[in-house]
């Protein structure tokens, strides 16, 4: 797999001053980076080991040679260590690597009339190799991260060579020229580690950023948009990002006319990684929910208890036996629900309780012969929905907890009494609503997160319009 965790972990939080507010918000703390940079080394050693090495050609004194077949046999994992540069990014430093190589020689010795030539093996052994490679990360003009390696240096400690086969006094006249050239190979801006650094984060990193969801479907309508509002910002023991945050209406992604609220303010480091989320990005879905003509609905007797809209039925549970009224004026038939929010449904999140907010109407229909409807009743209806969150698969997952809905006639052309209006909160409107809700609800909200991250140790806590996570990161890849 070419990518190394570090830079898949990088390529999730990156942030810096941002002039307007964020709907999302993530830390991601020198915690997150030490375990990262573990992840890194044993994917890095993956690679590095069978790396193929060019041949090399030389000749030191009477002694040709030729270097063939190389190849890294054994990487040796190092020290490491990550530190963060305000404003630039990452430092990625590590000691005490260590390369064992094997390859193939020849040489041809000649001095005067003295012609010698031979071939065999040999194994190079690299120690104390330190290298060190800064990582820009930056934001794109499409609101995406981007990332850069700037300044890699290697420098190889001491090298080892045992060669196989042949005269080891003609050896001697070319392994230190050999050794030199192999450390030259390793070590360095171009040598064979640097260069695998470069390609991890300028091309592997970057295809693993591709990966990174800036923007979301939702139900094919709806347009979830994570992209950076700023570039990145660097501190101490922790990086942050800072995203819009807003669902858009896919078709037409225009900003919402209000903006997010602050987000609530944390110092904690414990974790490796948070995310603040607003109630933000649900107010901007049901606003464009409801511009759009999303929250509307018309309920008949197929999205209910079998029967339960009949006008005329011997069971109790009808709306016709409930309500005389419309079996009487109306025998024989069934009714239809129109129901629709009159407002945008508004999401408040504090003190460790979800609520959202709704308000509409319910207009009565029967359905007359030939498949006309004739108008007879409006209600209007509010409901305080108090609902409970959680976090599994990198995804805010939502159920009702309580569903109180209070109902009053706007409009009506028959007599309804208050058993009547209860029927049709309890037996009717609550028997849809809440089902459908809890539908939406099992859907999950995604976060801003790659396939090969998860989420482990997760805390939720909810504060005021803000859903506060706290987890440790698990790699996958």
């Amino acid at each position: 797999m070419q990518q190394v965790c570090l830079l898949t972990v990088v390529s999730l939080f990156v942030t810096s001053a941002q002039c307007k507010t964020p709907g999302l918000q993530t830390r991601i703390t020198d915690r997150a980076l030490e375990y990262a940079t573990e992840v890194a080394l044993d994917i890095l050693s993956k690679q590095v080991t069978g790396q193929q090495i060019p041949d090399q050609h030389g000749q030191s004194g009477d002694v040709k040679f030729d270097i063939t077949g190389m190849n890294v046999k054994q990487f040796t994992k190092p020290s490491s260590r990550v530190s963060l540069i305000q404003n630039v990014g990452l430092s990625w430093s590590t000691s005490g690597t260590g390369l064992a190589i094997h390859g193939d020689f020849k040489y041809k010795y000649r001095k005067g009339i003295i012609k010698i030539s031979d071939h065999g093996s040999f194994d190079l052994k690299a120690n104390g190799i330190n290298f060190q490679v800064k990582i820009e990360i930056g934001m794109d003009g499409t609101g995406r991260p981007t990332m850069k390696a700037v300044g890699c240096s290697c420098n190889v400690g001491s090298a080892d060579i045992k060669f196989h086969g042949g005269a080891a006094w003609i050896y001697n006249l070319f392994s230190g020229q050999l050794e030199n050239k192999l450390k030259d190979m390793v070590g360095g801006g171009n040598g064979l580690l640097c260069k695998q650094l470069n390609t991890l984060i300028d091309v592997n990193g970057m295809k693993s950023l591709q990966k990174l969801p800036v923007t979301v479907q939702i139900a094919k309508r709806f347009l979830l948009d994570y992209r950076f509002l700023s570039k990145p910002s660097f501190q101490t023991k922790f990086m942050e990002t800072y995203h819009k945050g807003e669902v858009y209406w896919n078709a037409v992604p225009v900003d919402a006319p209000f903006a997010a609220p602050p987000l609530l303010k944390s110092s904690d480091t414990s974790r490796m990684m948070y995310i603040w989320l607003s109630d933000y990005a649900f107010n901007t879905m049901s606003y464009n929910a409801l511009k759009y003509n999303q929250l509307q609905y018309n309920v008949t007797n197929k999205d209910l208890p079998s029967g339960v809209l009949n006008t005329t039925c011997p069971q109790s549970t009808r709306i016709g036996k409930i309500i005389k009224a419309i079996g009487t004026k109306f025998p024989n038939t069934t009714v239809m629900l129109y129901m629709k929010s009159t407002s945008m449904p508004n999401m408040t999140a504090q003190n460790g309780s979800t609520v959202v907010n709704a308000s509409g109407d319910i207009v009565f229909f029967a359905q007359q012969p030939g498949g006309k409807y004739t108008y007879f009743l409006t209600l209007s209806a509010t409901m305080s929905t108090t609902i409970s969150l959680m976090i599994q698969n990198e995804k805010v997952f939502a159920k009702v907890l309580k569903l109180p809905i209070s109902v009053t006639v706007k409009d009506s052309k028959i007599p309804v009494s208050p058993e009547g209006l209860n029927f049709i909160v309890k037996g009717i409107v609550s028997v849809f609503v809440e089902p459908k809700l809890n539908e939406l609800g099992a859907a999950g909200f995604p976060l801003p997160v790659i396939n090969s991250v998860h989420f482990t140790n997760t805390q939720l806590t909810v504060a005021k319009d803000t859903l506060l996570i706290a987890t440790d990161l698990k790699y996958s890849g």
